[in-house]
């Protein structure tokens, strides 16, 4: 069975629909650096990644995740802007995705975990 959170609008949360809890690691890059993160949980709107380093909110970031999508292996990047920090990560809130882009969040968010799809990337 798949690990899906559905979540609502709160005073602390402003995200709506499923989010899949994961433990994976990716990769942030902040135009600057590309570094090593671990993916907490994606969803159609956004991600949640446990970082060892400081992303200031409002920061622009490309995750990078490596997913396996018809049997080939691809590495994809989804452009998102941190909308908030903690002590452990940064929420991300995902910008202008292309049409592929949008597929594989709906692939990796909606199949169950057999076929997810999503590798670690380091």
């Amino acid at each position: 069975m798949a690990n899906i959170e559905s979540e609502g609008l709160s005073t602390k949360e402003r995200r709506f629909g499923p989010r899949r809890a994961v433990d994976v690691k990716v990769f942030a890059h902040d135009g600057v650096e590309l570094r090593k993160c671990t993916l907490r949980d994606i969803g159609l709107q956004g991600a949640f990644i446990e970082t060892n380093f400081a992303l200031p909110e409002d920061t622009a970031v490309e995750l990078v995740l490596r997913v396996n999508r018809e049997g080939k292996h691809l590495h994809c990047r989804f452009p998102a802007k941190v909308v908030r920090t903690k002590a452990d990560g940064a929420a991300l809130r995902f910008d202008a995705l292309d049409q592929l882009a949008q597929q594989i969040l709906v692939d990796l968010i909606y199949a169950d975990d057999s076929q997810r799809g999503i590798e670690a990337s380091y």
